[in-house]
């Protein structure tokens, strides 16, 4: 990290230093002007991402950042956190998963072409050149498009959009058909059967491209703002559930083991009732903040509900999770919670349950479950792997609701 007081220096730092963000402070005097022209060369040249910290919060000072190309304009009081999370969401947009799109087209030869020219511009694409097998890949390759041939010989376009938005997990995807019908009328009737856009198959390369990453781009913000907790940013209860079952089939496929966390704050309902629910929150969102540092991009983690979280570890087994969550566990319970008369600590405890010891998502969530029930019944602030009798039945063990009111 470099801090400059001059916005002439700005330039020549950021190419020394290649940061990948750039905080500027403006205060409201005349060298705001200096500092957003060096913003604007910034953003001319394709540079670091730049959040404003600015003490005006008018609507012109927010356009004339936005003209100067900033990505980030925050005003005092300033979250420490919210910087950070902030920050952190810059950096995912910069640096982002390349969109997934599954074609689906009879010619082989059309298939590659596309395949060909959206590879090129950076996407993961999946070809079935068999409509027949798109349901039992779907689950897997999770497409943020599909690209559809219109006829084909065994089922058309329309009638495959319609078995497709039959499952609810698939109803939002975009489906754009291509083809060479170029009736208008046609096309409309096509599309309100389950289809989003309609293009010819002699369309341009580069608007193939442009097509396909805008329609993209939109259910990607939109899917986020659908699976993901408002206060976290983690995965919802549903979301999680969903890349639960899909990692445990995959897990399943391969014959690879997943470990299955499940956590939960201690005498969470205290800190509400001593501190206050806005120092509650911010407890959940600093637990959220540290998941996503110490643990993996491939690991998923999600807010199963109020103060219990959720997160699967894919290719890990309990004797390898154990250490890590262990980890974070005593690194949670020292980092300090402010309030405002001051700070507290925090600790969770926590259950690790395997595939295959268990072989669905229900067992395994229910192993994990009753792993926490023991930690939570042992002290608390623990990691405690399910045994035989959390692999057990059911009935041998408290239900969940006893479990959660611990």
């Amino acid at each position: 990290m470099t801090a400059i007081a001059d916005a002439t220096a700005l330039g020549a730092c950021v190419g020394r230093d290649s940061p990948s963000h750039v905080i500027v402070r403006l205060r409201g005097g005349k060298e705001d002007g200096a500092v957003l022209d060096a913003v604007r060369d910034l953003a001319a040249a394709s540079g670091p991402a730049v959040t404003v910290i600015a003490d005006d919060a008018s609507m012109r000072a927010r356009i004339e950042a936005v003209r100067a190309g900033v990505e980030a304009y925050l005003t005092p009081p300033l979250d420490a956190l919210g910087l950070v999370e902030r920050l952190e969401s810059l950096k995912r947009g910069v640096r982002a998963d390349p969109y997934r799109v599954m074609i689906v087209d009879d010619d082989v030869t059309m298939a590659k072409y596309y395949d060909a020219v959206l590879r090129a511009a950076g996407m993961q694409v999946m070809v079935l050149n068999d409509p027949m097998k798109v349901i039992r890949y779907l689950a897997d390759f999770r497409p943020e498009l599909i690209l559809m041939d219109h006829y084909m010989p065994e089922i058309q376009g329309r009638e495959l959009a319609a078995v497709i938005r039959q499952e609810a997990a698939f109803d939002s995807i975009p489906i754009v058909f291509l083809s060479a019908e170029d009736d208008a009328t046609i096309q409309q009737r096509v599309m309100g059967i389950g289809g989003d856009d309609f293009l010819t198959k002699s369309i341009r390369a580069d608007n193939l491209v442009s097509a396909v990453a805008n329609r993209a781009r939109r259910f990607r913000a939109l899917r986020a703002t659908m699976l993901r907790d408002s206060l976290t940013g983690l995965l919802n209860h549903t979301a999680m559930k969903e890349r639960l079952a899909a990692d445990l089939a995959r897990m399943k496929r391969t014959d690879r083991p997943l470990t299955l966390c499940i956590l939960d704050l201690d005498h969470f309902k205290l800190v509400n009732d001593t501190y206050g629910h806005p120092a509650g929150d911010r407890v959940l969102r600093a637990l959220a903040h540290l998941l996503k540092q110490r643990l993996r991009v491939s690991d998923v983690i999600g807010r199963y509900g109020g103060e219990e979280f959720a997160i699967a570890l894919p290719d890990t087994s309990v004797e390898q999770a154990l250490p890590v969550l262990d980890e974070i566990r005593v690194a949670f319970a020292e980092m300090p919670q402010h309030h405002e008369g001051g700070t507290f600590h925090v600790t969770f405890s926590a259950g690790l349950a395997a595939f295959p010891r268990s072989e669905d998502s229900a067992r395994l969530t229910d192993a994990a479950d009753r792993a926490l029930y023991r930690a939570k019944a042992a002290g608390r602030d623990r990691v405690v792997p399910a045994g035989a009798v959390e692999y057990g039945s059911r009935d041998a063990m408290h239900d969940h609701d006893g479990m959660r009111a611990l």
